[in-house]
């Protein structure tokens, strides 16, 4: 977390929320949500003392917070048979991925502020740490598990584990969106649960920008698609989902509302730490 002005709270609860969706009924209903962090750090040379700082100190003073439930980073994969989804360092080399359960996650991100400023003050802050990107989600699906008789659910000290996060550009409207939604619940996921290695597949909607972006409202990617994936072939797993896309188009099955954003991305999981 960086040192956070008391200019940057007012964006956080002014901003705007992305989804028509999402009410406060629904948010109290649901109670689940997902805290996306992309950084990198600010001196190459010095990146284990970056992720020594990240995991020793950020991770455990986050995962105190109320809520705020699991912890997972990723380290950018390059998938050069895609190149399309090698992201510039500038974009964020690392990812911290956070699962939350509250029904108020207004509260839950000020109270993360809070959290922050004591760390500032406490010092427990570094100067290596650049956020690139920082995001607030709701879940929509109760997470899409495969069903392989005989596979193994990964361990925690598994090395293999990965997380494909694609951006999809859709919706508009309500009205799209359950038509999207449809079509990823009965077409997209089941096709991409035959790829090599897919353990679960989840679906959220974009909540809250948490930082400045210089893009229009109709360029900002609602829904995001978080694949866990579990292979020593990543590039195989990858290649057989972006065929498994290709075979929808050429199927006429391939739902138009399915626009990928520009900075899907994979990651290798590094670390899993879950509250106490």
């Amino acid at each position: 977390m960086q040192n956070i002005s008391v200019s940057f709270l007012l964006v956080v609860l002014l901003s705007y929320s992305i989804s028509a969706a999402t009410d406060a009924g629904a948010d109290a209903a649901e109670g689940h949500w997902f805290y996306m962090v992309k950084t990198r750090s600010a001196d190459p040379a010095k990146e284990a003392e970056f992720n020594a700082w990240y995991d020793d100190i950020d991770i455990p003073d986050v995962l105190a917070v109320p809520g705020f439930m699991r912890a997972r980073r990723g380290v950018q994969q390059n998938i050069t048979a895609i190149p399309e989804l090698n992201l510039q360092e500038s974009e964020g080399k690392y990812i911290a991925l956070y699962d939350i359960e509250t029904g108020d996650i207004d509260k839950s991100i000020i109270d993360l502020y809070v959290a922050a400023r004591k760390m500032v003050a406490l010092g427990r802050i570094t100067d290596l740490l650049k956020v690139t990107e920082a995001n607030y989600y709701r879940r929509l699906t109760p997470g899409y598990r495969a069903s392989v008789p005989g596979l193994s659910v990964p361990g925690p000290d598994s090395g293999n584990k990965y997380i494909y996060i694609q951006k999809v550009l859709c919706c508009v409207s309500e009205e799209d969106q359950e038509q999207f939604l449809d079509w990823l619940e009965n077409i997209y996921i089941p096709k991409a649960m035959d790829s090599n290695g897919i353990n679960r597949i989840n679906v959220y909607e974009l909540y809250r920008i948490m930082e400045v972006l210089s893009v229009g409202p109709e360029e900002i990617p609602h829904l995001l698609l978080v694949h866990e994936i579990e292979t020593d072939a990543i590039k195989q797993a990858i290649s057989e989902l972006s065929g498994a896309v290709d075979s929808l188009e050429k199927t006429a099955r391939l739902s138009e509302l399915y626009v990928e954003g520009n900075d899907s991305a994979v990651y290798r999981q590094m670390s899993d730490v879950k509250s106490e």
